[in-house]
């Protein structure tokens, strides 16, 4: 793929010089690299889990508040309207954790890049 991009530039006149092209990647891919460097501890972990929670908190909360709207309060003895009330609640609070637990990992990047002083 990097072959056919450097031939395509080449071809329309932009330069470019392919170690520059290697350094073009889309966002995931990204991510996916960064992980084998920090490695999988409480901090990437709690970031993951953070985030993923944030997302998925909402619309599952939002998904029970529209069948208790259809169902009623209860449904087979479950309360949905707290279980959908507590979990868009939630949303914030793991929001929050993953975004610290983010800047936990920055922090650390940032400290491993300085030389260190004498």
């Amino acid at each position: 793929m990097l072959r056919a991009l450097s031939l395509f530039s080449r071809k329309h006149g932009l330069m470019t010089a392919e170690s520059s092209l290697l350094k073009m990647k889309l966002t995931p891919h990204v991510v996916m690299q960064q992980m084998p460097l920090h490695g999988w501890n409480w901090t990437s972990g709690g970031a993951a889990c953070g985030l993923c929670l944030g997302i998925i908190c909402p619309l599952m909360g939002s998904i029970l508040t529209a069948i208790v709207w259809f169902t009623g309060p209860e449904w087979h003895g479950l309360p949905l309207q707290r279980g959908g009330m507590v979990l868009l609640f939630l949303t914030i609070p793991f929001l929050i954790f993953g975004g610290h637990c983010l800047d936990l990992m920055d922090k650390q990047d940032e400290e491993a890049r300085k030389p260190p002083s004498n």
